[in-house]
């Protein structure tokens, strides 16, 4: 089951995002554009971390980003590599928010509850994804695909 709302920007309405993390633990929020998303996101809490999410690098952590990324809550791979270095990994990550600016062809997988979903991110789309019920990862090339990437911690 795909949870889609429908954002119709000529109309000027915030009532997709109304419902966000309401019933579900991840939405898929169509046609909307980076300014409401921004707009929208804020309202959950404080952002932790915002950051474009592509394969920018030739070599090093970015460049890797067209392999399979295994199903994780974010913030286990930070967490788990401050720990290498004795340090200590300490971002709240309630809510992690996607928005894309180019698609790809990568397909972004979810589990939850043991329920599953796979999706093909599109431009103008927004996921929302509760990260303490929901673990997500990646399958297929990434390719040319831009993503606005911000973590939230709930108020």
């Amino acid at each position: 089951m795909i949870n889609t709302l429908t954002n119709k920007e000529d109309e000027n309405t915030n009532e997709p995002w109304a419902n966000v993390g309401k019933e579900y633990p991840w939405y898929l929020i169509d046609g909307t554009n980076a300014d409401t998303f921004i707009k929208n996101v804020l309202r959950f809490g404080k952002p932790t971390e915002v950051s474009i999410v592509a394969a920018f690098e030739t070599d090093g952590r970015g460049s890797t980003q067209d392999m399979d990324l295994p199903l994780h809550h974010d913030g286990d791979y930070s967490a788990r590599k401050a720990a290498e270095k004795g340090l200590t990994f300490d971002k709240k990550i309630d809510i992690l928010a996607l928005y894309c600016v180019r698609g790809g062809g990568a397909t972004t997988r979810l589990e939850w509850e043991g329920n599953h979903a796979s999706i093909i991110l599109k431009e103008g789309q927004a996921l929302i994804i509760d990260n303490k019920i929901c673990r997500h990862g990646r399958v297929g090339p990434v390719g040319d695909r831009i993503l606005l990437r911000a973590w939230i911690e709930r108020r």
